[in-house]
Parts: structure tokens; C-alpha cells; sequence
């Protein structure tokens, strides 16, 4: 389904994704009501997690996709210690999110999976630089696990697990990125909302993956790690250089859909027009 928000302004963005921590059912019919060509199911909400999928509400989901249109993002539930130090821990977790893999592909939709979690450690950068190996693990094995699904797998940036992030800048990037070019199924959703946790990363990674990046996340929350104010310019300046086309996800709490694209819109007038501005 092509969505009805497009912009021409925003030649960039060949659809649009609504997360509005819906569940599914609900969350699908607002994406219909909106005019979007995605949505978002957020398993990390009660009632969305794998336990509550059964094979008949599945069909039932199923069944108003084919209907609608809409496509949906698998979104997987943030709290999955994948990136754990305790080997145990991690096991379960990707056998946890191997079920959500089981979801998505029974839906048609891909999955979305962050770099959580530690929790509280003595030795911040010691345990970071492991959790990231052991992160790097988990999605090797659940990009096998996935592939044999037919299943994409989207790495998003941002964590919500503040001062214990461990996939947020471009080392991280490159060290993550760099050792999954066995596995064609691994992508990036890749989050411009939150740039007071990496003001660079956006367009850093942009420049550096643009093949790799399959959509982009913005927001507009005012917590202390989002970017309510942000300007997108350096972002949409690296889009025009690669010209990237992707899916455009947004959290608009404050402000609509339309009115986010055509900020964007704007903005993306101005860097077309003016390449070398601030650079």
C-alpha cells in the first residue's frame, strides 16, 4: 500500500510507519485511518508479547493485512538481554526472540531488535565492549535462525538502558556491521530522534551504509535523550549525497505525521539547494 502521506517534497521516503504503542488490531486500524503504508507492533507492550500471539489471532491479523494493505514492523521487546555477560541470560534471550522471529514471519513483517541490556556494572567500558561481543553473537545466531524464516532483521540504534548503550556510535556501528556481511537478512532502522545520545551517528552512518539502512526513525519527545528540537539538516544532507530512499518511521507525540514530513520536506529543499552549506 502506497502511503497517503507521501510528500513529493520528501522524495527520500518511499513509505511511512506509524508507532504509536498501539496494540496491533488497534494500532493497524489507526494506521489505515492515518493514511500510512506500515505500523508498528510494539511487543514490548502487555498483550503483544510472544505469549499472546496464538495461531488464531495470527490468522485473524493475517487476514486484515491481506485487506488492508498496511505492512507491519515486528517490533521486538527492548528488554531481551542479548547483549548479557551471563551466558545463560543471553541463551534464553535469543531463544526468547527467536519466537518473536516466529511471529514476524508468520506476518509478513521484519524484526526489530535493540542492544540491551546491562544492568548497573562496576566497570562501565569493560562491560559495554563485552556486552557489545556478546550482542553481536546473539544477532549472528538469530539472523541464521531468521534467514531459514525468510525474515529481515532491523538493528535500531538507541537502548533504552541510560549510561549502559552499547550500539550507538560509529565504532559500535562498524564493529556490529563489519562482521555480519555473511548474513544478507540483517539491516538497519536506523534512529535520527534521539541525537543527544550521538549527534553524529545519523548522518555518520548514513554516509557510511546507506545500502544497509532500510528505514529511518524520528521522534519528537522532550525527554532528556530525545531530539524535540533536533535539526534534521545534517541527516537529509548525507541522504542527498547517497541518495537514499527508505521507509520513514515516526513517534510524533507532540505533532502530526504531515506536519513532520513537510519540516522535513523543507529542510530537504534547502540542502538540495545548498549542498556545501555547514559542512
Amino acid at each position: 500500500m502506497d502511503s497517503q502521506l507521501i510528500n513529493p517534497g520528501a522524495p527520500f521516503c518511499l513509505g511511512v510507519a506509524q508507532h504509536k504503542y498501539l496494540g496491533a488490531e488497534k494500532g493497524l486500524q489507526s494506521a489505515i485511518e492515518g493514511g500510512y503504508s506500515h505500523w508498528y507492533i510494539d511487543a514490548s507492550l502487555l498483550g503483544e508479547r510472544v505469549e499472546d500471539w496464538t495461531d488464531a489471532r495470527i490468522a485473524s491479523l493475517q487476514e486484515k493485512i491481506a485487506a488492508s494493505g498496511v505492512q507491519p514492523i515486528f517490533h521486538s521487546n527492548f528488554k531481551a538481554p542479548l547483549g548479557s555477560d551471563v551466558g545463560a541470560f543471553r541463551a534464553a534471550a535469543v531463544e526468547y526472540v527467536e519466537r518473536e522471529v516466529d511471529v514476524a514471519s508468520r506476518l509478513g513483517a521484519p524484526l526489530i531488535i535493540h542492544g540491551g541490556c546491562i544492568v548497573g556494572p562496576q566497570r562501565v567500558l569493560e562491560a559495554k565492549d563485552i556486552a557489545l561481543e556478546h550482542y553481536l553473537k546473539s544477532v549472528k545466531e538469530l539472523a541464521q535462525y531468521a534467514e531459514a524464516k525468510g525474515t529481515d532483521i532491523y538493528l535500531e540504534s538507541l537502548s533504552n538502558y541510560v549510561n549502559y548503550r552499547i550500539f550507538t556510535h560509529q565504532a559500535q556501528f562498524a564493529f556490529v556491521f563489519e562482521h555480519l556481511q555473511a548474513h544478507s537478512n540483517v539491516y538497519c532502522l536506523l534512529d535520527a530522534g534521539h541525537t543527544h545520545i550521538d549527534s553524529r551517528l545519523p548522518a555518520q552512518a548514513m554516509r557510511k551504509y546507506p545500502a544497509l539502512i532500510k528505514g529511518i526513525s524520528f521522534s519528537n519527545h522532550k525527554e532528556a535523550h530525545d531530539a524535540y528540537n533536533c535539526a534534521y539538516a545534517e541527516v537529509l544532507r548525507a541522504i542527498v549525497e547517497t541518495n537514499w530512499k527508505g521507509l520513514v518511521a515516526f513517534e510524533t507525540c507532540h505533532h502530526s505525521a504531515q506536519a513532520a514530513l513537510a519540516d522535513l520536506a523543507r529542510t530537504f529543499a534547502v540542502v538540495s539547494a545548498n549542498p556545501g552549506l555547514g559542512s
